[in-house]
């Protein structure tokens, strides 16, 4: 009986203190509560801008992006690209096989069945299409601007960004 109350106040004393364990809490999230990641406060703010919607009719691909929280944010996206698609094929002697690139994985899938292998890797990855920044007023949660860019910028492949969110 002292036992469990003695446990009952040094629980009561960790959640007071905020040092609850095992996530019961929401102080130890980096400083804030229930915070969602910046590319989905992003996303929320330019699907909703009606020029967006015109501009994608719903078909576009998230590149990168960089939050800042009490400025301008800026998001790339691409419009009208399509997959390559590359597939590892295991054949029956246990020898490696790989078959592509090609538009569909779905024909690469089909040749590896011809080959009586068994697909052990996909890799897929988006090329062509047009590239488009946008720039957000995130504390107003508006879009200033959007932008179609030639390319995407040397810093999205490695990029180190002080004070902000690099968000792949």
């Amino acid at each position: 009986m002292i036992f469990g109350f003695l446990s009952a106040i040094i629980l009561l004393s960790l959640y007071g203190s905020g040092n609850l364990p095992l996530g019961m809490n929401d102080v130890d999230n980096y400083g804030g509560i229930n915070r969602e990641p910046g590319s989905e406060i992003l996303r929320k703010i330019y699907v909703s801008d009606s020029d967006f919607q015109n501009l994608t009719k719903g078909n576009y691909t998230y590149e990168v992006g960089i939050f800042n929280e009490t400025g301008e944010s800026v998001a790339y996206i691409r419009i009208n690209g399509w997959y390559i698609h590359e597939v590892t094929v295991e054949l029956q002697n246990g020898t490696l096989k790989n078959l592509g690139p090609d538009v569909s994985e779905e024909k690469l899938c089909k040749e590896a069945d011809y080959l009586n292998g068994t697909v052990i890797s996909t890799y897929s990855q988006m090329t062509g299409g047009e590239f488009y920044m946008i720039t957000i007023d995130t504390p107003n949660e508006t879009v200033k601007s959007i932008e179609k860019v030639d390319e995407l910028p040397e810093w999205t492949a490695e990029a180190e960004v002080v004070g902000s969110e690099l968000i792949p």
